[in-house]
């Protein structure tokens, strides 16, 4: 007679409160652009094309929200037709940065993975051709899309 071993597994504490945790870290985050800053980057990204252009995103995050208010340009910045950077040992300190702005000229506002792998704070906000408040677009860390939202 030949034994069958069949393992039955069931969620654990720990399992349960993981998938707790995984939740809340998925909530929904919202980048709320003043219009003042939404016009600044439409501005700037008209201004260089058809490089891109690059911005430091200024403002706050508060639980999932995070608020820009005011833009930056990087000292001694660098850009071209598929490529903008700045190096981070040239800007000034301050605790107010929460992520970057940039431009692509093409008909893309997705991030590349050059745009991830040089990802810097919270948020990075990509602007496409032409420049206009629908082709502004926010996104994490690891790629995901965030709502967006402008404020007056």
């Amino acid at each position: 007679m030949q034994s069958i071993n069949l393992k039955i597994s069931t969620p654990t504490k720990n399992t349960v409160f993981k998938k707790a945790e995984q939740e809340k870290k998925e909530e929904k985050k919202i980048v709320l652009l003043t219009r003042q800053a939404a016009d600044g980057i439409i501005t700037f990204s008209k201004t260089y094309h058809p490089n891109e252009a690059i911005l430091i995103l200024q403002g706050k995050k508060k639980g999932n929200e995070i608020t820009i208010d005011g833009l930056v340009i990087p000292p001694f910045s660098s850009n071209g037709p598929f490529y903008s950077g700045f190096s981070l040992y040239d800007l000034p300190f301050d605790n107010s940065y929460i992520g970057t702005a940039h431009s692509h000229p093409g008909p893309s506002n997705r991030p590349s993975l050059e745009d991830l792998n040089h990802f810097f704070g919270f948020v990075s906000v990509i602007i496409h051709f032409p420049y206009e408040y629908e082709t502004i677009a926010a996104y994490e860390r690891s790629g995901k899309k965030m709502e967006i939202r402008i404020v007056d």
